[in-house]
């Protein structure tokens, strides 16, 4: 018993260091993305730190998105709708025509590909429901700079 509460009070201790741990990773990981953001547009520390903090607040938005997605049956019915076929096309392609076809049959199978229209508007559809508008933020951010 002496040993649980000790291991407990060790454990307690240590949640300042491993919070200073995680503080000082997440710090790191963003002056990383900012000094690589940096270099990619040509030295701007500002507005690197701007098109990170850019993304990450997109990223949030994601996530409420998606937090709001899982709260109704509704959303959720209609999310999996229009990404279900597409899954499935995809999971065809993969799972039979490059696994288990050339298993089977030592061939690999052939699933002609989603072009015109229906192509078109599956990548709108599955690029809209899981995306990310990161690339459209850095694009916006990136674009702005060069107005002033």
């Amino acid at each position: 018993m002496t040993t649980v509460i000790t291991a407990v009070i060790a454990f307690f201790k240590a949640i300042p260091a491993i919070t200073g741990g995680i503080t000082a990773f997440a710090q790191a990981y963003y002056n990383a993305k900012v000094q690589i953001t940096t270099a990619r547009i040509g030295g701007d520390v500002d507005v690197a730190k701007q098109m990170v903090t850019g993304i990450v607040a997109e990223g949030q938005t994601r996530v409420e998105f998606l937090k709001t997605v899982s709260q109704s049956k509704f959303l959720m019915i209609l999310v999996g709708g229009f990404a279900f076929p597409w899954m499935f096309y995809q999971a065809k392609v993969v799972m039979w025509d490059k696994i288990v076809c050339k298993w089977v049959l030592g061939v690999y199978g052939f699933t002609p590909p989603v072009d015109g229209s229906v192509g078109e508007w599956a990548g709108w559809i599955i690029g809209g429901i899981f995306g990310t508008g990161g690339v459209m933020a850095v694009g916006q951010i990136f674009y702005n700079r060069r107005e002033r």
